[in-house]
């Protein structure tokens, strides 16, 4: 059972509100059930955001032997999938980590039964589980009993895509080129970037992640529908941050919740886990996963200097200062300080959460899409929901 299954069946959330399992993080909820895509679309697509959803598109668009480009606002691909190769032994996702249901699902991203074969998996499943709360710790080993999942052994969620569908959509691919207008007046895309280069094509998919959609938006033209600026505007996303610290000896148990057991799983999540756990290594890499108000309380401290301080004197409280005594080293990932990005994951609907999904889905005008996790009513908050979306969304853009 997984962790958004075990909150479902508790009661905790309510089927509409995903759990994030670490987007930032990562992926919940069921696989996908694709058939291969195909079109006789002969126009050019332009796909806006290489993230999870963007790859996958210029990937199924490649495959397809459809005309394509990608805009990609930072310098690299991956959005909110992202790798550290300096702190240990092990390539480390400081985004989306864990895979939340069957890691058959690599295959069904790719629409490839054979793909990911020699990809390895360790089954997640923390046997010391531990609780801080009013400044004492206590064992929550019970909770093993519920809680299964999976993780890459010797790759990451940035490097399954760097693998399979890289390589093969790089060549169309253009960098550090922030949209700002999109106009479809003229009866066909034009896409402006903040360098003034345009970009013309018959369609388009947008895959800008939804905070970067409310607070700073490309311009479009005409403006986008009522409905669908609402339905933007009502959903939240949080801040959301992951650090990994390297120690000398340890001294933690493999999965440690702050606050309550509810608490720690549900949408304010923070939790501190061991990220070797099963990795063949003997080095001793602590990860904090934290999103929405606990993750603001560091964040808001300004630098990456004051965030580590914070996070070694927390636990430094709880573990009798052995936190500073044996630190070796830490990566710090602030998702919230991302210009392209800026939070964790979408959650949390002021509308009902079917509704606003539709309206996420529903076409812009004639030519443009929106796609990513947040599209996506049975995987949102997820790497595997954000490539899905945009199977869903070219298929409803391009075959009807």
């Amino acid at each position: 059972m997984t962790r958004e299954e075990f909150l479902k069946k508790m009661g905790l959330i309510s089927l509409a509100a995903p759990i994030l399992p670490s987007w930032l993080m990562s992926c919940t909820g069921s696989s996908l059930e694709v058939s291969p895509f195909q079109t006789a679309f002969n126009g050019k697509v332009l796909i806006v955001g290489a993230g999870a959803a963007g790859m996958t598109a210029a990937y199924l668009l490649q495959r397809a032997g459809v005309e394509y480009e990608l805009i990609e606002a930072s310098g690299r691909f991956g959005g909110r999938l992202k790798r550290d190769t300096s702190l240990a032994d092990f390539p480390i996702d400081l985004g989306a980590e864990w895979i939340h249901t069957s890691p058959t699902v690599l295959s069904d991203i790719l629409q490839d039964g054979d793909a990911g074969g020699s990809i390895e998996y360790i089954t997640y499943n923390p046997q010391t589980i531990q609780l801080y709360k009013d400044g004492e710790i206590k064992d929550r080993n019970f909770a093993s009993n519920f809680y299964s999942e999976w993780k890459f052994k010797r790759t990451t969620w940035y490097g399954f895509f760097e693998r399979y569908m890289i390589p093969l959509i790089e060549a169309k691919t253009v960098f550090n080129a922030p949209v700002a207008k999109i106009d479809q007046s003229g009866g066909s895309v034009v896409i402006t970037d903040d360098n003034g280069q345009t970009y013309t094509g018959d369609k388009a998919l947008v895959t800008i992640p939804i905070k970067v959609l409310q607070d700073a938006p490309p311009t479009f033209i005409p403006a986008m529908p009522t409905a669908t600026r609402d339905a933007i505007d009502s959903i939240f996303m949080g801040d959301g941050l992951k650090v990994f610290i390297e120690f000398q000896e340890r001294f933690y148990p493999d999965l440690l919740m702050v606050g309550s057991v509810w608490e720690a799983l549900s949408n304010d999540e923070k939790v501190y886990y061991d990220a070797a756990f099963r990795k063949n290594s003997n080095r001793n890499i602590l990860g904090l996963f934290s999103v929405n108000e606990p993750a603001g309380a560091f964040t808001q401290l300004g630098s990456d200097q004051a965030i580590i301080d914070a996070v070694l004197a927390e636990l430094d409280e709880m573990f009798d200062g052995q936190a500073s005594e044996h630190y070796l080293n830490h990566v710090i990932q602030n998702w919230s300080a991302e210009p392209y990005i800026r939070g964790a994951y979408s959650y949390g609907y002021d509308n009902n959460f079917n509704d606003t999904i539709d309206a996420l889905a529903a076409p812009i005008g004639d030519h443009i899409y929106l796609a990513g996790e947040a599209v996506n009513k049975d995987n949102s908050s997820t790497a595997h929901g954000a490539a899905e979306s945009a199977y869903d969304q070219l298929e409803r853009m391009l075959n009807g």
